[in-house]
């Protein structure tokens, strides 16, 4: 009897919905099942019940793993920091417009930079990922102001801007297992 193999394309999509601790028996007792078709039916119907299998699994599959995200989780907590910094920056830029004549100015950067990182720290206080998370949500919203935004603010202050936020909520990120190390030493 010759061996006929499960598409390995098919395979591998399969594989990246099911959990790593079953993967294994799960896809071990698929393809023997198909291999057993592909003795006793024809081969194109072996491979519609392969395929069909995995297209009936993949639904259920994919909401067990939503169910567990921890993801979800950070996500909630980095979008909760994301609200945070824009208050935080409301704040700023209200304290500052009224304080001085133009509307960029080095303070706003200044003033922030602490501010994020602070958040960036309990954020990830709060979730492992949170802070990073928070930062690349920076980085696509700045982005995206920059691109779509049509603002004559001047070249240094976009530019700063795409530093300070992300690099900000990095360095929060990574003072939590920092203060960590620190504190559990004697």
């Amino acid at each position: 009897m010759r061996s006929h193999p499960a598409p390995p394309a098919a395979r591998r999509i399969f594989s990246w919905f099911v959990s790593k601790d079953v993967r294994e028996s799960l896809i071990g007792d698929l393809e023997e099942e198909y291999a057993a078709r592909m003795a006793t039916d024809s081969s194109s119907a072996a491979l519609r019940w392969y395929l069909r299998q995995i297209c009936a699994s993949i639904p259920p599959l994919l909401w067990i793993r939503l169910t567990r995200a921890t993801w979800l989780a950070t996500l909630g907590v980095a979008l909760l920091a994301y609200i945070t910094v824009g208050v935080a920056q409301l704040i700023v830029f209200w304290a500052a417009s009224n304080t001085f004549s133009t509307t960029h100015h080095a303070f706003d950067v200044i003033v922030i930079f602490p501010i994020v990182v602070l958040i960036g720290y309990f954020a990830e206080r709060l979730r492992s990922g949170a802070a990073i998370l928070l930062g690349a949500m920076m980085l696509i919203a700045i982005t995206a102001m920059t691109v779509f935004v049509s603002e004559s603010s001047p070249v240094w202050y976009r530019v700063a801007w795409f530093l300070v936020g992300p690099t900000a909520a990095y360095v929060g990120g990574v003072l939590r297992p920092t203060v960590l190390k620190l504190a559990r030493r004697p």
